[in-house]
């Protein structure tokens, strides 16, 4: 995989949060932390996102070592680290992966409502 140059990958990732229905809240959030991730980036001459630049980052900025990776972390923590790992996935699969849906039904046609139920009855049967 070839690093891409780390603001234009916010930028496709911003417009993919966008299309997907993030809170204004949510993406407040989410430009706070690109923008340290980019002045830290800059200040460390780094002009194309990686993972070792995320991890260098949460280090730096939040005391996250990569040896506490495999502990469970706190939920500011794990925030953090979700944050750059967006990136590194969006960066690999344009695609953002993990979607944490707290208050909104995101399947309303009641026609793919009954087939995601009729599934669940069915895969129900096989646990």
């Amino acid at each position: 995989m070839e690093p891409q140059i780390l603001s234009d990958l916010l930028v496709g990732l911003e417009q993919e949060l966008l299309r997907l229905g993030y809170t204004k809240a949510t993406m407040t959030f989410y430009r706070r932390r690109w923008r340290k991730l980019r002045e830290f980036a800059v200040k460390n001459g780094h002009g194309h996102y990686s993972e070792q630049l995320g991890i260098d980052f949460v280090r730096e900025s939040y005391g996250i070592m990569p040896n506490d990776f495999s502990r469970t972390l706190n939920q500011a923590q794990t925030q953090e680290l979700r944050v750059i790992r967006m990136i590194g996935d969006f960066q690999l699969h344009r695609a953002v992966l993990r979607r944490y849906v707290k208050h909104r039904v995101l399947l309303t046609d009641p026609y793919f409502v009954e087939i995601s139920r009729q599934f669940a009855d069915y895969t129900a049967r096989w646990s």
